[in-house]
């Protein structure tokens, strides 16, 4: 170990809670510190240390252990990251001290140019070791608060390996029948090797230059497909040069081309794939991190908030419950991402959270509403009456996977809100992740004679979301094509005076007011009761809601 020095704030202060709303939702490193993110200014300002030169990837090994007694759950988390341009890993415990590691004095030797890096469940770290055409294994420990890394085996003859990948062949904590997956840029192909021998054996290999079925043109990335939280066949690779991702699928020890879909915008320098099988491709040129859902359908994308980002990684957490000895894999609802590293950028820390998009409902004898779920979640939806806010129907549509969806409405469904002509159609989504939280989607409907759904004839305040406000709300409402450009809204503490007005340019159909419980000077407001209040042409309506701090 060489060059110890203490990062009193940590890579990372916390893993994340589920996110409060969004499929994305950007978290600070060190809130009490008022660091949004871990960047060179801030090495250089808080250390007085350049800590990397030019950081590729990064990857968090996490332990929780659960007791049976005080203090009942331990936790504990550790990052590494890759800086091929001063060849070493920068490894060490969040909040704690941090070391970089360059291989000197161990059996195998420095590092040249370490580029992608994975993790397995045996706490055994990857590298893709670019300059050396090779790949090194290292088992990792940890104790006090220190990681060691120890070289076990190395994998000669790769050709200029961009990145690694681990499939625990759907059997974690089985290590017998593990894989490891390798993008060869250099030698434009993917090989498989087997881990459960005394020595890594190559069972496949697949490419050759070129761009067609079979080829690839300088594949940078590689990523497994998941199942609740165990490894599938599936395997991605980020072909650069022919701007697609191939999926790949191992079968009878080969590697079976099954598909691909278009890439756009630059090289893919990063893939990872989530506790459900999602995928999250980061392109630097594209300056975005692109979501897609197990069907390799596009479901988001994290773009304005993001500087050239060259690795988007999900931690997966090793639980060991000492009650009962069993150990468990399970992904988290966050994730690490590591952007172009300059003063203003570097590290950060996003929640995952889910999103019901795009929602809105098409007419006809059979109509039907029709969303992209951006993240797997339970389902359910209502229709209620616009006018008094009564829910005349409830049903759930069970667990849906990230994707494109079709909700249709049946004629019981229709008969069930007969007499009501402007109705509310409301998509509740929660998150499968252990307390995840839940997204809400509206849309309006008006119900014609023989069941046809058309557009809203009226203004309807719908109510807000959460309530109680903690800390924030969404509040909506709904306007028909004649009232554009004569609505107001505002907010209204119990005295009546008015605390937040809004001068939006409200359309027709649903609207959506955000407010952070904040005035109209953007100072914070007290815990209380407040009023909402739509003014439409000569109608008024308001409704109630309670802010807590």
């Amino acid at each position: 170990m060489r060059r110890r020095f203490l990062l009193m704030t940590g890579l990372i202060g916390a893993l994340a809670s589920p996110a409060v709303a969004g499929t994305f939702d950007r978290t600070p490193v060190a809130p009490d510190l008022g660091l949004e993110s871990l960047t060179r200014a801030v090495a250089r300002d808080k250390l007085g240390k350049k800590l990397f030169q030019q950081p590729y990837a990064t990857v968090t090994l996490s332990q929780v252990d659960v007791h049976d007694r005080f203090p009942y759950v331990e936790s504990r988390h550790f990052q590494i990251v890759s800086d091929p341009a001063w060849n070493r890993l920068v490894i060490g415990e969040m909040g704690k001290s941090l070391q970089a590691y360059d291989g000197a004095g161990s059996a195998f030797g420095t590092f040249k140019e370490p580029r992608g890096l994975t993790l397995d469940e045996m706490d055994r770290l990857y590298v893709a070791d670019t300059g050396h055409d090779r790949v090194l294994i290292l088992q990792v420990r940890t104790e006090l608060g220190r990681m060691t890394l120890t070289p076990i085996q190395v994998i000669e003859g790769v050709q200029g390996p961009y990145d690694v990948a681990v499939s625990d062949a759907g059997t974690p904590f089985s290590p017998a029948d593990d894989l490891l997956l390798v993008a060869e840029t250099g030698g434009n192909q993917v090989s498989a090797f087997s881990l459960g021998a005394r020595a890594p054996r190559r069972l496949a290999i697949v490419g050759g230059l070129g761009s067609g079925r079979g080829r690839f043109a300088g594949p940078t990335a590689i990523t497994l497909g998941r199942s609740d939280g165990v490894h599938t066949p599936d395997v991605y690779v980020a072909d650069a040069h022919n701007q697609r991702i191939v999926h790949l699928r191992l079968e009878g020890g080969q590697l079976a081309w099954i598909g691909e879909t278009a890439a756009s915008g630059g090289v893919v320098t990063s893939l990872d794939t989530d506790q459900w099988g999602n995928l999250y491709a980061a392109s630097p040129q594209r300056g975005s991190v692109r979501k897609f859902g197990p069907s390799l359908q596009v479901v988001s994308e994290l773009r304005d908030a993001m500087s050239r980002p060259r690795s988007f990684r999900v931690p997966f957490f090793n639980v060991r419950d000492h009650r009962d000895g069993s150990v468990t894999r399970i992904g988290q609802a966050s994730a690490v991402s590591l952007d172009e590293w300059s003063d203003q950028t570097g590290l950060r820390l996003w929640n995952l959270g889910v999103e019901v998009a795009g929602l809105a409902v098409a007419g006809g004898a059979a109509p039907e509403a029709s969303f992209t779920l951006t993240d797997r979640a339970a389902l359910q939806w209502e229709l209620s009456d616009a006018a008094t806010g009564q829910i005349l129907l409830r049903r759930s549509a069970g667990t849906l996977d990230a994707g494109v969806h079709r909700l249709p409405l049946s004629p019981a469904d229709l008969r069930a809100v007969s007499g009501v002509v402007d109705a509310v159609l409301k998509v509740t989504a929660t998150s499968t992740y252990t307390n995840g939280a839940s997204a809400v989607a509206l849309s309006p409907i008006r119900l014609s004679e023989g069941g046809i759904v058309a557009q809203a004839s009226r203004a309807a305040l719908l109510g807000n979301w959460p309530n109680p406000v903690r800390p924030s709300t969404r509040i909506a409402f709904v306007l028909p094509q004649d009232a554009v450009g004569k609505t107001r809204f505002g907010i209204f503490d119990a005295m009546g005076r008015q605390v937040r007005g809004y001068d939006s340019a409200f359309r027709a159909g649903i609207n959506e007011v955000f407010w952070d419980g904040t005035d109209g000077d953007g100072k914070a407001v007290r815990s209380g009761v407040y009023f909402y209040r739509l003014d439409v042409q000569e109608a008024s309506f308001s409704r109630r809601m309670a802010l807590v701090r």
